[in-house]
């Protein structure tokens, strides 16, 4: 079951739904390095199958689609 919480609240091991350039449906991501917390942002670094890690910042308050946790 899916659910959306705020992207400060995701810890590493969640599989978060995001759209990646080129591809017409979302894809699961999985949170795999500590997350960087500030004031105005949360930056996460996320692993697609086949593809190399990445990170997403978003800003406190975001909303994210989480589809499993840690």
């Amino acid at each position: 079951m899916a659910i959306e919480v705020p992207v400060q609240r995701l810890e590493i091991g969640d599989v978060v739904l995001i759209d990646l350039p080129g591809l017409e449906r979302q894809v699961e991501a999985t949170v795999v390095r500590d997350i960087d917390r500030t004031d105005a942002t949360v930056l996460v670094t996320l692993r697609v199958p086949g593809r190399e890690d990445f990170a997403e910042e978003w800003r406190i308050g975001d909303m994210v689609t989480v589809v499993r946790g840690p």
